[in-house]
């Protein structure tokens, strides 16, 4: 077994899994009626399942549905507002993640309706939900999360076309293109600027927000790399006066106008940042490097795929396995919570 081969192969996979969710809502039925009935839809979740909680947030949001994300063990001891009419959603890729599970729970006891959205048929969290969700992404054998992830994150924007947001179907038909043209996409001149890096910061708006969050994520696990993700314009707020030669790197997805990019990346340039924009096809950004997504890349999962690779390479730069980083596991199980 060489380094990485897992990793590798899920990276891959991950295509084909955003295809297969695509093409079959009969899952999304069951769960879009109370969602659509609620006052309220909290996603809970931990790691890279919070941060495909904040794209679920900005999708229903999207579709004017008042949807808030919370980390699962916050939700569990932070006695947040939860009501009869309120729908709770866990995320967790393994259905066994311990705080996860609890505040399900927690929801539960107090009347919320509860929804789970896992890979696991049968696991715990998928047993105690009223509703539940389990996407086709299959096994997944390296720690760091690829076929996983995009199977729910697939999944939420089909929930937020059936509710009635923006139609994403055409959309997500177009990205089984898109997403394979990233996976072959040449990234050689960005990784360099990535391994180099002591830290990095991640940006992003909206369901970009999430994308930024899933990067930080993944730079972490895979590449070790020490990476905080913050909403675009909140690098201006403190975290400006530490970027001197670190990394940022900028989801520029949410079609701001010039007045926003020219803000951003003039504050980073003179604090000594080394930027990388990620942004739409047809758009230019004067950064240390930028990456242009194709054509068809309507939906965040062409840059969710990018990250991904972007990670792996990284890592496999390094002499990193991000099959098996350290001090991790496939999934967190917590005795006496």
């Amino acid at each position: 077994m060489m380094v990485g081969e897992y990793a590798h192969r899920e990276l891959r996979d991950g295509c084909d899994v955003i295809e297969t969710v695509a093409s079959n809502t009969d899952a999304i039925e069951r769960v879009a009626d109370p969602l659509l009935a609620a006052d309220r839809v909290t996603f809970l979740g931990c790691g890279s399942s919070y941060w495909s909680g904040v794209v679920g947030r900005a999708l229903l949001r999207d579709a004017d549905v008042t949807a808030h994300v919370e980390y699962a063990p916050e939700f569990l001891y932070g006695s947040p507002p939860i009501a009869e009419t309120d729908v709770a959603v866990g995320l967790s890729q393994s259905g066994e993640t311990t705080e996860t599970i609890r505040a399900l729970e927690t929801a539960a006891d107090n009347g919320a309706t509860t929804v789970a959205m896992t890979n696991t048929a049968g696991s715990t969290l998928a047993e105690i939900a009223e509703h539940t969700v389990v996407t086709p992404a299959g096994e997944e054998r390296a720690v760091m999360a690829t076929k996983s992830v995009d199977a729910i994150v697939t999944t939420l924007y089909l929930l937020a076309d059936r509710i009635g947001g923006p139609a994403w179907r055409t959309a997500l038909t177009a990205a089984t293109d898109s997403v394979g043209a990233v996976i072959e996409s040449d990234v050689s001149e960005v990784v360099p600027t990535l391994t180099d890096a002591e830290r990095a910061y991640t940006l992003g708006t909206g369901a970009a927000y999430g994308l930024a969050g899933e990067a930080a994520t993944k730079l972490g696990e895979a590449m070790l790399l020490h990476t905080t993700p913050l909403p675009t314009l909140e690098i201006n707020h403190g975290p400006i006066a530490n970027v001197a030669d670190d990394v940022v790197i900028w989801y520029a997805l949410d079609n701001a106008g010039t007045a926003v990019p020219d803000h951003v990346l003039d504050a980073l340039e003179d604090a000594g940042a080394r930027t990388v924009v990620v942004h739409p096809h047809g758009t230019t950004y004067d950064a240390t490097a930028t990456i242009e997504l194709p054509e068809s890349a309507a939906t965040i999962l062409p840059a969710l795929k990018l990250t991904q690779r972007l990670a792996y390479a990284g890592a496999m730069e390094l002499g990193y396995d991000p099959d098996n980083p350290p001090q991790l596991s496939k999934h967190v199980e917590i005795e006496g919570i």
